[in-house]
């Protein structure tokens, strides 16, 4: 198929990036929305329903990442994500990847009830099942992960200076200033495991039996308690009540001994409320100034006007965070 049908079908994708749903040479052509990076299409003919993924070309190499995170479960049998079908990196101006189609729902939302929130802590307990000697291929390791706090610290940084020390908020650099101040906590070093670093809701896919997701472009080895940090600091589950959060945070790891992994999550949480916060203020800024980067998708209607309120919420939550972490039981 990749000769004669598939590889056609690239070329036209490549060359054409069609907007509207289309009929093209037997396949019926539909531009999925709702990506934050790649530009991906839905194609079907009689005999193959693919997600075609065209990724930024940078360092991450994310349809690589994509395509070999996809080989390593369908190698150990899991019903987790589509089903790696072609990586193509260098005919065309953007890497590819090809994957199956997955039918089921999706939602902008997090999980509406105790069932679903059951669901997507089986999803990632069964995601960081995989081991790097498990697994098959070559990943590397995640794009966003780490080991200690001062990790997550740095990456905290790195943020903060990105935007022009003149213009960086007054009360971003007082949050900075509390969090480098409080004394971490430090833990035995984590073994690594599959991680999708992917918190969007859109990217899971809700079907009967197990959850599946799709979006692996960042994925790699890593830890899985900053995964799950990462998932929870997203400003898209701000409204997590603290017990809902507990229980998920118990449920992806109650199969495992990992006895430091609730720790790790509890520091991991703030430090990544704190990265948001100055990533939100990092936007901000550049929206203001006309700064914003070329993407290859367009943001979502309306994201520019609701970044101020997201760093407003950002920072609160932060901010709230940092007192009750402080303030915890030791």
């Amino acid at each position: 198929m990749i000769g004669t049908r598939l590889r056609p079908l690239l070329d036209h994708l490549a060359s054409e990036r069609p907007e509207a749903a289309e009929a093209w040479r037997g396949w019926r052509i539909e531009r999925i929305a709702g990506g934050h990076n790649g530009l991906v299409y839905r194609a079907t003919d009689e005999a193959a329903d693919l997600a075609v993924k065209f990724t930024p070309r940078d360092a991450r190499d994310r349809a690589g990442r994509e395509y070999h995170a996809l080989n390593v479960l369908q190698h150990l049998g899991l019903d987790l994500a589509p089903e790696p079908i072609l990586l193509e990196r260098d005919r065309y101006e953007h890497p590819v990847v090809v994957q199956s189609w997955l039918e089921g729902t999706v939602s902008p939302c997090p999980p509406r009830d105790e069932a679903e929130w059951t669901q997507l802590a089986r999803h990632y307990a069964a995601i960081h099942a995989v081991t790097p000697t498990a697994g098959a291929g070559a990943l590397p390791r995640a794009v966003i992960t780490g080991t200690r706090a001062q990790h997550a610290l740095e990456r905290l940084a790195r943020e903060v200076a990105r935007i022009p020390s003149g213009a960086q908020p007054a009360e971003l650099r007082a949050l900075v200033a509390q969090a480098e101040g409080m004394p971490w906590p430090a833990w035995p070093q984590p073994a690594f495991v599959l991680c999708r670093v992917d918190p969007n809701p859109l990217n899971f896919i809700r079907r009967p039996g197990r959850w599946a997701s799709v979006d692996w472009e960042n994925s790699g080895w890593g830890d899985p308690a900053f995964e799950i940090a990462d998932l929870l600091a997203c400003p898209a589950y701000a409204a997590v009540s603290r017990t809902r959060w507990e229980g998920f945070v118990a449920a992806c790891f109650e199969q495992c001994a990992d006895a430091t992994a609730t720790i790790r999550v509890g520091t991991y949480y703030v430090l990544t409320l704190a990265w948001w916060a100055a990533l939100s203020a990092r936007l901000r800024y550049e929206i203001a100034h006309g700064l914003e980067e070329r993407r290859l998708v367009e943001r979502p209607a309306g994201w520019r006007e609701q970044m101020p309120r997201q760093y407003e919420q950002c920072l609160a939550r932060a901010q709230q965070a940092l007192v009750a972490f402080a303030e915890r039981p030791r």
